[in-house]
């Protein structure tokens, strides 16, 4: 059995956690309002260096281009007082602009261009083949400019088939991971705190 005091901090939260599976209880809702107390303040200590270091220091150093940042975050605050609320569109509008615009870019990166890359492969073995055709046949699936009945709805229905075999092997793999999570748990309980299994 450890005598690490954060080791059995750590077993408690655990069990705390766990508990949940089973029913909702004040153990539970204990350990939750700890984790989302640390959580806020672990927030507030990083907001604060990050403050400190990124903006303060830096100004001291002679780097006022910063100030343009720390004006716009600090005109964010402006919709806690009433009369002036509509100046924090301002920020929030750029805010938004700019991570929208970061977010289509990586967006189209992501999820068409290395997707369309992805598909560039040599047809040299079963997967890669079974990889493009699958690629191919769901994309005919959502292809709606042709009535899908005949050899088309048969070519769709196999479509449908191929997305329900790639969401069940995605959803397999989520599965599998959350039961290595917990096996993982179950190692640290029954070998880190008890020192039952080595």
């Amino acid at each position: 059995m450890s005598t690490d005091i954060g080791v059995w901090i750590a077993a408690f939260a655990t069990i705390g956690l766990v508990s949940f599976l089973f029913k909702e209880n004040p153990l539970y809702r204990v350990i939750e309002n700890m984790y989302v107390g640390i959580s806020a303040g672990y927030a507030l200590t990083v907001g604060y260096d990050n403050i400190k270091n990124l903006a303060v220091k830096p100004m001291l150093q002679g780097k006022y281009s910063l100030l343009i940042p720390i004006v716009l975050g600090i005109l964010l605050y402006t919709r806690y007082v009433k009369r002036y609320a509509w100046v924090a569109k301002i920020p929030l509008g750029l805010l938004m602009g700019i991570g929208t615009g970061l977010a289509i870019r990586g967006l189209i990166l992501s999820q068409v261009v290395n997707q369309i890359k992805a598909c560039f492969i040599p047809l040299n073995s079963f997967d890669n083949i079974f990889m493009v055709l699958g690629t191919l046949i769901v994309l005919f699936y959502f292809f709606f400019s042709i009535e899908h009945k005949g050899s088309a709805g048969n070519l769709a229905k196999v479509g449908r088939w191929v997305m329900m075999i790639g969401f069940g092997a995605s959803f397999a793999g989520t599965a599998t991971g959350r039961i290595s999570l917990f096996i993982g748990r179950l190692q640290f309980l029954l070998g880190n705190w008890l020192g039952i299994i080595k």
